[in-house]
């Protein structure tokens, strides 16, 4: 008793084999194909062009507020250094407290800064640091060197 079956052709036999070339079909005609590409750059000049326009009038307006802003700006910086000299002068104050006398802001009674106009004259880096830390030190220059 045989349980299995061979297999073999269909009845009639297999359909005939296509061997030769098919070209695809062409979806558009090379009219349509730089109709289509001058289309696309057409709009997506135009779409740049209105970005381009938004991007030029968000610096504009980041521009004014940056030179709104900027003598506030400066006007911390210089109430920052002013702590800082007053700080500066505190210290100094009472590192020279034993020292009989001696007159902050003079070197042996001598003033350090002769001014005879009156006006602000900026000490030197080396004055300006003189009794931070190696770290606030750093700091410091880093920001001095960057700003």
């Amino acid at each position: 008793m045989v349980t299995y079956k061979q297999d073999s052709a269909p009845a009639g036999g297999y359909g005939p084999f296509e061997w030769a070339k098919r070209a695809p079909k062409r979806m558009f005609s090379g009219v349509t194909q730089i109709a289509g590409f001058v289309a696309f750059t057409t709009v997506a000049w135009v779409g740049y062009m209105y970005h381009r326009k938004y991007l030029d009038n968000e610096e504009l307006e980041m521009r004014d507020a940056r030179i709104a802003i900027e003598p506030f700006i400066l006007a911390e910086q210089d109430r920052a250094i002013l702590k800082h000299y007053r700080k500066n002068r505190d210290e100094e104050n009472e590192l020279m407290k034993d020292v009989e006398g001696w007159k902050t802001g003079t070197l042996w009674g001598e003033p350090v800064y002769h001014n005879v106009r009156d006006r602000y004259i900026e000490p030197s880096l080396e004055e300006l640091i003189v009794h931070m830390n190696k770290r606030d030190k750093s700091d410091f220059l880093w920001d001095k060197l960057y700003r």
